[in-house]
């Protein structure tokens, strides 16, 4: 018989071995299975390897594992019965959806104390130092998902999400807010080395909330994504697409005098606005408007502000090329209009109740109103009659008639 201690160690083990126990007064002996025994928590020290072939313990569970609150799911293949247990399914049996989060659960973890119900950190120090180990230089990823899309029917029933979160408020909760999704920016290391613009994104030392990448850095095989952010209802509704808080961005509060760059876009990146028009079975195909610019130096820019009652137009460094101030009770509208036909292209004076029908030009003083228009009749008898009567001007103040004559009466 073997002495205590000296049977040979197993290289390996496959659930099926039985072990002798004692109980904890030493008197009564029960057999276990490794399968049964492991099931209880067990701290096994770390081999400092991460490969098999290179000494490291690799742990597999092949079914379905169900950590904290999850544990109570009886995860039953009826939907109904195995959402009694757990909050999670509980919540969500109450809804219109169901309780569906937990019934394809591979692994689940459900807190049970409102803390952290999974945490998942990696550094870039370790990425370093773990090169030897791992035979490679990784790149260091909290958490890495993916949603394969693998199924070619048409039509298929069957989407793929990378992440899906949902975030509830329930009835009642109207003090804090509710987030699908924070992603907290912090930097440590002071202001980022260089500017963070169109033509070059992301510079030495930055820190970014979010960047979306399309190719999943793949080299070939690939085509374009189709956005990179769309808002959707399902079924209900945003009430506002993007909205920047007054004090989030550096350059401004909202209330000085002071700006900040809240979308910054590349020469001929442009906003559009779709028609609804249904263009070869596409909604919305047609783009209906758009703002771009295709300024290609500074020097050779514009800029347009809302100011208190006007807009302002302004070379790039602010030197004003004209404005449109309003008034408290505007009757009239300025209208510039393009020719279409034999109209004209100009200024004209909409007429508005109570309102005023003068156009008025004000060249500063010793300024002159000019106008460049053919010439004819040159040595002509004027006309004793005014075929189109009298046309009525003001000049500093005083009224002014000026006869109108004819295309006959001057000769053409």
């Amino acid at each position: 018989m073997a002495v205590f201690n000296t049977y040979p160690k197993l290289e390996s083990l496959t659930g099926e071995e039985v072990l002798v126990l004692a109980d904890a007064t030493g008197t009564r002996t029960v057999t276990a299975t490794v399968s049964q025994v492991i099931e209880a928590p067990v701290t096994i020290e770390a081999s400092g390897q991460f490969y098999s072939d290179k000494g490291a313990q690799i742990k597999r569970f092949a079914d379905r594992l169900l950590v904290g609150v999850a544990a109570e799911n009886p995860a039953l293949s009826d939907r109904a019965s195995s959402s009694q247990y757990d909050w999670l399914s509980e919540t969500m049996a109450a809804t219109s959806i169901g309780p569906w989060a937990l019934q394809d659960a591979q692994c689940a973890s459900v807190a049970q104390f409102g803390n952290s119900a999974f945490v998942a950190g990696s550094r870039t120090s370790d990425a370093l130092s773990g090169a030897s180990v791992l035979g490679f230089q990784p790149s260091t990823i909290g958490v890495a998902s993916w949603g394969i899309a693998d199924d070619t029917t048409n039509p298929t029933t069957t989407t793929a999400y990378a992440y899906y979160g949902e975030a509830w408020r329930m009835s009642g909760v109207d003090y804090q807010p509710t987030f699908g999704m924070e992603l907290e920016a912090v930097n440590f290391g002071g202001l980022a080395v260089g500017q963070s613009t169109p033509y070059a994104p992301n510079v030495g030392g930055g820190v970014y909330g979010i960047q979306l990448g399309a190719g999943g850095g793949q080299t070939s095989g690939t085509s374009d994504a189709a956005a990179g952010l769309v808002f959707v209802s399902n079924p209900n509704s945003w009430q506002t697409g993007i909205v920047f808080g007054a004090q989030s961005l550096t350059g401004t509060d909202g209330k000085d005098t002071g700006y900040a760059s809240a979308v910054s876009l590349s020469r001929n990146q442009a906003i559009e606005w779709h028609t609804p028009e249904t263009v070869s079975g596409v909604a919305g195909a047609n783009v209906g408007a758009f703002i771009r610019s295709t300024v290609t130096e500074r020097s050779n820019g514009t800029r347009q502000e809302f100011t208190d009652n006007g807009i302002l137009f302004s070379n790039i460094d602010g030197e004003t090329l004209f404005s449109v101030s309003s008034i408290a009770s505007p009757t009239n509208a300025l209208q510039v209009q393009a020719g279409a036909g034999t109209q004209a292209a100009g200024l004209y004076v909409q007429e508005g109740t109570g309102g005023s029908g003068n156009l008025g030009l004000f060249p500063a003083s010793g300024g002159e109103l000019q106008i460049t228009s053919p010439v004819t009749g040159v040595g002509g008898t004027m006309p004793t009659v005014a075929d189109g009567g009298f046309l009525h001007i003001n000049i500093n103040g005083s009224d002014y008639r000026i006869p109108l004559m004819g295309p006959t009466q001057v000769g053409g």
